[in-house]
């Protein structure tokens, strides 16, 4: 380049670009934003009325919370009257119940328990104890439930327990008896009902509320240990149920009584509560924490990552080694449903960065996670 050009400030196109300020995050933006497609467009536009709308936005979420607890109930209550508890009969003989955890089961165990003390064995006295023993227990869960989570989940919680009790008697027998062909192969009926049962937990959990009784226990202490529900799920119905088989064995012994289906029948209880809680850990991601390691040449990453999700991150200066050039390696703990949005950031901020995806068993400090009202 001549003197003149200089002088002149003629400068060929291609040296303006590389004698030009290098590029800052504040001169143009960290990565290049997607066109969204028109499902997304029409999603963010439906949110953005509602933010400016607060009384529709309210009353389409309790229509939601309420349409939500209505299809768990059911899913509840149908399971219970076709699979865990038939009231039809086959030839003349009532068709063996599956052993009811939850509550009703902590109750019936009391009963064995007070039986084997001598308290009197007919139909009205256990009808009441049974009825006093499970008001008792669920009255405080209710108390643990508005104490510790929140005012609405009780709520809802309350209104799911109301519409099971309802749908358990409203339900036609019509209905009940479509799948009568397999009252008797014990394991399908195990499996179906568990089925129906983790769905109808998951379903409520996924709007923010529970069945009641176990599932708040359960809820509590997965939200403390910060892991998955299904576990305690299981643990609390299968300590529960081997309770109540040992107790009740013993008083059909003391009776002169046959016990041995009793016993079996608990096995397959066990395959019912088993397949409820892999369901249950299937629709419900809240409680699922996942840890991401990015490992990226981008400064802004952690930054952007913070301002966008509300969990913090550590970083680690690191070296490639195969470039050997210096590199960023993030790691931050999300919850199941956000890892996703986490990864696909992270790509549109990045595109060359390595994102490395792992389950985590526990977490312990302080994670936050969304209160519920």
């Amino acid at each position: 380049m001549s003197e003149e050009e200089q002088k002149n400030g003629d400068v060929p196109l291609s040296q303006k670009k590389e004698e030009g300020p290098s590029r800052s995050i504040g001169a143009k933006p960290a990565f290049k934003k997607e066109k969204e497609n028109f499902i997304r467009h029409e999603e963010r536009t439906i949110q953005d009325f509602l933010l400016d709308h607060e009384p529709l936005k309210i009353a389409c979420n309790w229509v939601f919370w309420i349409l939500g607890t209505l299809v768990s109930a059911f899913a509840f209550a149908y399971g219970f009257r076709s699979m865990i508890a038939p009231t039809y009969q086959i030839d003349g003989a009532a068709v063996p119940h599956l052993i009811s955890g939850g509550i009703s089961g902590m109750s019936q165990v009391i009963l064995r328990i007070a039986e084997l003390c001598g308290f009197p064995q007919t139909a009205d006295a256990e009808n009441t104890f049974t009825s006093v023993a499970y008001a008792l227990i669920n009255f405080p869960l209710f108390l643990i439930a508005l104490r510790f989570i929140g005012k609405r989940f009780a709520f809802i919680t309350l209104l799911n327990v109301i519409f099971s009790s309802i749908l358990i008697r409203v339900i036609p027998e019509s209905w009940v008896q479509i799948f009568q062909s397999m009252s008797h192969d014990y394991i399908a009926r195990a499996i179906f009902s568990g089925l129906l049962t983790g769905i109808s937990s998951g379903t409520a959990y996924a709007i923010g509320s529970s069945t009641g009784g176990v599932d708040i226990v359960t809820y509590v202490i997965a939200e403390k240990h910060g892991t998955t529900i299904g576990k305690y799920y299981i643990i609390v119905n299968a300590v529960t149920v081997t309770l109540y088989t040992i107790f009740n064995a013993l008083k059909l012994a003391q009776n002169g009584q046959e016990a041995f289906g009793e016993v079996a029948m608990s096995l397959y209880s066990l395959i019912y509560f088993f397949m409820a809680s892999k369901t249950l850990d299937l629709i419900n991601t809240k409680n699922k924490k996942i840890e991401l390691q990015i490992n990226t040449d981008n400064e802004n990453m952690a930054m952007l990552l913070l301002r966008t999700f509300p969990h913090g991150c550590t970083i680690i200066d690191a070296v490639g080694g195969y470039t050997g050039k210096p590199r960023k390696v993030i790691y931050m703990v999300v919850s199941s449903n956000e890892v996703k949005k986490v990864v696909s950031l992270a790509r549109k901020i990045d595109p060359h960065c390595f994102v490395n995806v792992t389950n985590s068993v526990h977490v312990y400090g302080k994670f936050y996670t969304k209160p519920m009202d």
